[in-house]
């Protein structure tokens, strides 16, 4: 009878352990398969290749002299279109300055082509033309750790937390996202809520 109680017991210790003890192996893959998004971003994407774009390609590094203002755009977005107008606008008023880091983010690479953004907001003649550079990565764009300059495998969208068009950010002089806004149409008490940040230091 002592040998029959001591078998269950034996037994249901080894069923409880089963269930409440994940092994090993599935607990290393799940361990491996978390990707840490670095705090301090950068990203390298084409660019239309204007004068004012700096280059056939931008490395976000280049404009960390101070912090950037970076909108998110797409070729058919009204939001996206007027926001950099209200951009423009402030700048030519002289309540951004001209050394002022601006860039513009295509968005949606998957159903806009590189014309697409040219037309919009590449064109002198184009209402929405945009004077500063204009990056287009495309949906498998890495993020690069700018804290050690390597790249990462965590992917441009997820890293900028998904923006949608139009979106505003304000990213600090050592690469960290540390305000968004994603106000449809173009808002100027919004604006000046970025600027303040980037004019403090972020």
């Amino acid at each position: 009878m002592a040998n029959t109680q001591t078998l269950v017991a034996l037994t249901v210790c080894l069923m409880l352990a089963g269930c409440t003890t994940p092994p090993i192996a599935e607990t290393v893959a799940e361990e491996e398969s978390i990707v840490l998004t670095p705090e301090n971003l950068s990203f390298s994407a084409p660019t239309l290749d204007r004068d004012v774009d700096g280059g056939e390609r931008h490395d976000l590094r280049n404009s960390f002299d101070g912090p950037v203002l970076m909108l998110w755009v797409a070729a058919g977005c009204s939001g996206c279109h007027d926001w950099t107008s209200l951009i423009k606008e402030e700048m030519v008023a002289g309540n951004i300055s001209n050394s002022t880091n601006i860039i513009s983010v295509h968005r949606y690479a998957s159903f806009e082509s590189p014309d697409d953004v040219a037309k919009r907001y590449g064109d002198n003649n184009s209402s929405e033309y945009t004077p500063w550079p204009i990056l287009l990565p495309d949906e498998n764009t890495k993020v690069i750790d700018a804290s050690t300059g390597r790249m990462t495998e965590v992917g441009l969208y997820t890293a900028f937390q998904d923006p949608v068009t139009p979106t505003l950010q304000v990213i600090d002089d050592s690469g960290r996202l540390v305000w968004t806004s994603r106000t449809y149409w173009s808002n100027s008490t919004v604006l000046q809520e970025a600027l303040n940040i980037m004019n403090d230091g972020a």
